[in-house]
Parts: C-alpha cells; structure tokens; sequence
C-alpha cells in the first residue's frame, strides 16, 4: 500500500479537518509543517495496515529525526529511497504546479499542462498556484528540509538501509529505482544500479 503524505496532507486542508486547518497555518507561510501534525496524520494509517498485515511505502515521510525516531518506535524499516535531485529542478518543477481547488486536480506546465492554460480541463474555471508552490516559498522549503534531512539520511545510512539515486529526469532514475527496489524485495543482495 502506498502512502503519499504530501497528497494526503493536501486532502485533510481542502476537506478542512482539524488537522488540515493546523497544518495549512504552517503551508501558507511557506513552512514545513511541524513533526507533531505529520506524525499524527501517518502513524494511525500506518500502523493499522502494518497489523493487518500490509507492506507501506512511504513516500515522503519520515522527513525529520524525530518522525524517524515515531516511526522506529512503531514499525520496522526495511529499506529507505533517497532521491537527490537538484533544488534548481524541484523549484522549476513544483513552481509549474498548478491546482482546480475545488477538485484537486493538478496541473504541470512542464509535462501534464490543461488543454486551455489557466482553466481546469472538466470545468473550464480557473487554476491557481499555491502559496507553498510558488518559487520563493519553495525555496525556503527546501533550505529547511536539507537541513532536516541530512542527520535523517546519515541515520538511515548507519542502519545500512538506505540507496540515494540522484539525477534530474524521472524517466533515468526511476528503472534504477525500480531495479534496485524490485532486487531488495526478491532478497537479492547483490542488486547493482
């Protein structure tokens, strides 16, 4: 079963749960939003499908030591993806995003654009940028969340669990990924990327 936080997190503003409404204080500013919130919102999920025998891939959590740290403390981590793209292409790429609000659907301008620009496909009303997609903002994102990050991916690394995969274009990293993931699984310790 595979979890996207960052969609999920998204699903719980625009339905305007208590959560949501905590968590969207923090994405207006352009701020990562606190562990507490994103601990909350993950553990019950994950720990329910866990016990119910499921396998979860995480996309996007743990973000910080102390997710990690939650996370440890309820589940097993077997092997963690770090992908390191550079901040120039994330900023380029998340700034081309835009949304229909009232659906959630979304937009690239680099790779999935609406056929009118500006108009949502089904509805033809407008699209907006988010705060928390626009060039500033996600640059401060990610100023923050490399510092977040690095302790979180030399703990994964003592634990000999985690792979990097760097580049710039989904299509190259992704067969590596891919590969890599599908040898991990079959137990096949001598997966070369």
């Amino acid at each position: 079963r595979k979890k996207e936080e960052g969609d999920e997190l998204r699903q719980h503003v625009r339905n305007k749960t208590a959560l949501g409404i905590e968590a969207k204080k923090y994405m207006d500013e352009g701020c990562l939003v606190p562990d507490q919130i994103m601990i909350q919102m993950v553990m019950g999920d994950a720990v329910e499908a866990v016990e119910k025998g499921q396998s979860l891939l995480l996309d996007g959590f743990p973000r910080t030591m102390e997710q990690a740290v939650a996370l440890d403390k309820n589940l097993d981590v077997d092997l963690v993806i770090n992908l390191c793209i550079p901040n120039e292409t994330i900023i380029e790429r998340i700034s081309d995003r835009w949304i229909h609000s009232a659906s959630g659907r979304v937009y690239n301008y680099s790779y999935k654009p609406p056929k009118v620009k500006g108009l949502d496909d089904e509805t033809g009303e407008p699209l907006v940028q988010r705060e928390d997609d626009k060039p500033e903002s996600v640059l401060k994102r990610l100023q923050k969340y490399e510092m977040a990050t690095a302790p979180l991916v030399k703990y994964y690394e003592e634990k000999g669990v985690i792979q990097t995969f760097a580049g710039t274009e989904s299509d190259v990293i992704y067969p590596k990924v891919k590969r890599w993931l599908d040898h991990q699984l079959a137990g096949d310790e001598a997966a070369t990327v």
